[in-house]
């Protein structure tokens, strides 16, 4: 689209400093071309996969709605889960295997008392921070594992995913393609394993050729900011590669197509967008709070929140802040059951795919906007930058051909 309206850019004095963004979709101050690039290259990505493995996925899809007794979903979205079992098996693979076992087992039940038990959450974390300091992270500083990776370790690596905290979804994708693996002869499941890292080698070193200038930031962040940072739970979440942030640009084109006739089927609309959003006016908000709920009462004029609020009310939908991705699963909760409400989350890129699985996996038909570039000052940034999203995106997401209800606002 062009002229879309942008929000406004961080000063260029910011923008000059090291790492100010991790990534940035915008060109010449859009991110339309984005868009555009992350389509074009997901047409190439599914057509890599379906060559090399098409057997796999299809296999893997009847698996899964057959004995998993999960719905229906796009070829595109289980090539994506293939891809995601790439990606786990080269990245973290290493990590897995050579991190001590009651490491990973003292880190899995450290995330789960947290879970369950608030009031414990920050000596949790922090435990669970040297943790992954000491003895889960030094692993992957060896590289990649090198040759085939033994069927029998899948659940060692499933293990270490849930330790870190940050791959919960993409631990339970992974469980599923153990199971599928089960019911296959060995040499077969071994091949596919294989099929699927070359898969990731492959989208590693093309998506740094046709998108690497959205991720250009990431290598001066990691040996920067992060590198001086310390011992802190989001250690992993933080230190992800440039290929993980391409993957997402592409995953949420991806997963939007396998969901839209879903979502278009829907009355009611939701918008979920972060409270980075609202930049330095954060500390002045004066958002209506109720329950889970966030509900931005146009106490500035000039927030980026109030606008999208403005504009999403026109076409019928309601806008909700989510203060932080932790808090995600409560916001959709209520929706779960909820089979006339469609939801767009915008989120920084790294949430996308977590995120979009999430709703998957609890059946609410969603789509996904990516924010141009991170700014929070709990992950990216000390002092914090503003943050934007392309809002004509945002609307031509949320919006349909069908007419929509004046008071569907009304009814969430």
């Amino acid at each position: 689209m062009n002229g879309a309206m942008q929000l406004p850019t961080p000063p260029a004095s910011a923008l000059a400093e090291p790492c100010a963004v991790v990534y940035d979709l915008r060109i010449d101050g859009c991110s339309d071309k984005s868009y555009e690039d992350a389509a074009r290259f997901s047409d190439r990505l599914l057509a890599e996969i379906d060559l090399c493995a098409a057997t796999a996925t299809h296999a893997y899809s009847e698996y899964v709605r057959a004995q998993r007794q999960e719905p229906p979903r796009s070829l595109g979205e289980y090539a994506i889960d293939l891809l995601t079992l790439g990606l786990v098996v080269r990245r973290y693979g290493r990590a897995a295997e050579d991190s001590p076992a009651w490491a990973i087992k003292l880190a899995r039940w450290l995330f789960r008392l947290r879970s369950k038990q608030v009031w414990i959450k920050p000596v949790a974390d922090l435990l669970r921070a040297a943790l992954v300091r000491l003895f889960l992270l030094p692993p992957m500083e060896r590289g990649p594992r090198e040759g085939t990776w033994p069927l029998e370790r899948l659940p060692r690596l499933i293990a270490w995913l849930q330790a870190t905290g940050e791959f919960e979804q993409e631990a339970l994708r992974i469980e599923q393609w153990r199971s599928f693996f089960g019911t296959l002869p060995s040499p077969e499941a071994l091949h596919w394993i294989e099929t699927a890292s070359y898969l990731f080698d492959w989208f590693e070193r093309e998506a740094e050729q046709s998108l690497g200038a959205y991720a250009k930031g990431v290598p001066g962040f990691l040996a920067t900011e992060y590198a001086s940072r310390g011992c802190r739970e989001d250690q992993i979440f933080c230190g992800k590669s440039p290929a993980e942030y391409l993957l997402a640009m592409v995953a949420a084109e991806i997963m939007n197509q396998g969901l839209r006739a879903e979502f278009d089927r829907t009355p009611v609309r939701a918008v979920l967008v972060p409270a980075c959003l609202r930049g330095e006016q954060a500390a002045r908000c004066l958002a209506r709070v109720s329950g889970v709920d966030m509900i931005c009462t146009a106490c500035d004029p000039a927030c980026a929140v109030n606008r999208i609020t403005r504009r999403m009310r026109k076409v019928g939908a309601q806008v909700y802040l989510v203060p932080h991705s932790t808090g995600f699963s409560r916001w959709l909760e209520r929706w779960q059951h909820a089979p006339g409400v469609g939801v767009v989350a915008v989120a920084c890129l790294l949430n996308i795919l977590p995120g979009g699985y999430e709703m998957r996996s609890r059946g609410i038909a969603a789509q996904c906007v990516p924010l141009d570039y991170p700014g929070c000052r709990k992950h990216w940034r000390r002092k914090g930058v503003n943050t934007s999203v392309n809002e004509n995106r945002l609307v031509q997401i949320t919006t349909t051909p069908a007419i929509r209800r004046e008071s569907a606002v009304n009814v969430l």
